[in-house]
């Protein structure tokens, strides 16, 4: 789906699984040129790194592979990195099973060598080893546990390169890969909506609809922004000049089925009316954006990398549905977290959470007084839906801090208002 990260995510944490299920594309008649790049180091154990592998030989049996449909190479990075099967071998289903059954190979290292293998696949993919026209899509996915080791991957000229060649999508297992890496797992693909976060295993078939709705023919290779739009008026209840305010902004969004599609749109507007007023900038107002629902994916918006209005904007209005019910916001809450530890200069951090549901997987309680004591982020939560209970949001966020279900359509205003008093909880 479109992240972003997604998990976040995941840490646009993008934002994964609604894409992938409401895509018109199946994995069945995907045409591309797919390189798999898998994490074999001890950022996984033996145990979940066969599932990893089960879900790479699952996913790889959802495709169409042939020469002239979709075509899969693999490598693995540890220590060293791992030619698994070619693009070439990889036009045979009976080649590509044997290969990920017995030539990828755990090798549970300390080292995460991910330039390496990024390496090797510029080396190796090529027309000379199956790389097709530009009548087929290039997709290359990095599956990934922890921060990698070797040398810097983010803005070398060896990513650069991969990053005009193919469609790239990062995608984070584990939460380690959430804590400790989830910006440089934003950053990898060089375009927004192509991060996702899986907290736990149970999440690796969500991946698998994702990267193939990525894979599509139809699904854009890089993310345009719209044009700006004019800076609207801020409402005259408002106290002060959101312009002057200078706050990191963490919002979280339930984006589960516990509101109808139209109470869903409804939440959507009022974010956007929220975020509409400010000139976004460095030095002024930004916003992180993470969403929850089954999984809970980290968007990226270009916070604190000269995001402007329409980065935000634009993310949230681009945001999906899932189709499910359930809510990891303990997850989203680590996704945030990933931000968080960056400690930007800004001295106002707010965590604001709009949901119509509390049916939590994790109670977030623990996780929230420890991230408001650590990062001094006061949280505010928004009541969209009467199915979230105001005991368990004033629990998260304070008894004067909830926007409660009867004003929601002045949400906007309310948020806007606690940022010029700065009176949390």
């Amino acid at each position: 789906m479109n992240v972003f990260i997604i998990f976040a995510i995941f840490v646009g944490f993008s934002s994964a699984s609604h894409i992938c299920l409401d895509s018109p594309c199946s994995s069945f008649n995907v045409e591309a040129d797919i390189v798999l790049v898998v994490d074999s180091s001890n950022a996984f154990s033996q145990v979940v790194f066969e599932q990893i592998r089960a879900f790479i030989y699952k996913f790889v049996n959802t495709l169409t592979i042939s020469p002239i449909d979709s075509q899969v190479a693999i490598y693995a990075y540890g220590t060293s990195a791992q030619s698994v099967i070619s693009l070439t071998g990889g036009s045979q289903i009976s080649q590509l099973l044997g290969a990920i059954n017995s030539t990828l190979k755990y090798q549970g290292s300390l080292e995460k060598n991910l330039f390496q293998a990024l390496a090797k696949v510029s080396a190796e993919v090529t027309t000379n080893s199956g790389l097709r026209n530009a009548d087929y899509k290039k997709i290359l996915v990095v599956i990934s546990g922890e921060k990698w080791t070797g040398n810097q991957v983010i803005g070398s000229s060896i990513l650069t390169q991969l990053q005009q060649t193919y469609n790239i999508l990062s995608v984070g297992v584990g939460s380690n890969s959430i804590t400790d890496q989830a910006s440089d797992l934003i950053n990898l693909p060089g375009v927004t909506g192509n991060t996702f976060f899986a907290a736990s295993l149970d999440q690796l078939a969500y991946i698998s609809a994702w990267i193939a709705s990525n894979s599509c023919s139809g699904t854009p290779s890089s993310t345009i922004a719209p044009p700006s739009t004019p800076l609207p008026s801020q409402s005259p209840s408002v106290s002060c000049p959101l312009g002057s305010l200078n706050y990191d902004v963490y919002l979280i969004l339930d984006v589960s089925n516990a509101a109808s599609a139209a109470d869903f749109a409804a939440m959507k507007s009022a974010v956007l009316d929220f975020i509409a007023p400010f000139p976004v900038a460095d030095g002024k107002t930004q916003f992180a954006l993470v969403t929850t629902g089954m999984d809970s994916e980290l968007y990226y918006t270009a916070f604190h990398k000269g995001q402007s209005r329409s980065d935000i904007i634009n993310a949230v209005s681009n945001l999906l549905q899932d189709t499910t019910s359930g809510q990891t916001l303990n997850t989203a809450l680590y996704a945030a977290q990933s931000y968080l530890s960056l400690n930007y200069s800004t001295q106002n951090k707010i965590l604001v959470y709009f949901t119509s549901t509390t049916a939590w997987d994790v109670s977030p309680i623990s996780t929230m007084q420890t991230l408001k004591s650590k990062y001094q982020v006061s949280p505010l939560a928004v009541q969209w839906g009467a199915k979230a209970a105001t005991s368990d949001l004033t629990n998260f966020a304070g008894s004067n801090c909830v926007n409660t279900y009867s004003n929601k359509q002045n949400s906007a205003v309310w948020l806007q208002q606690k940022m010029c008093s700065k009176v949390f909880c």
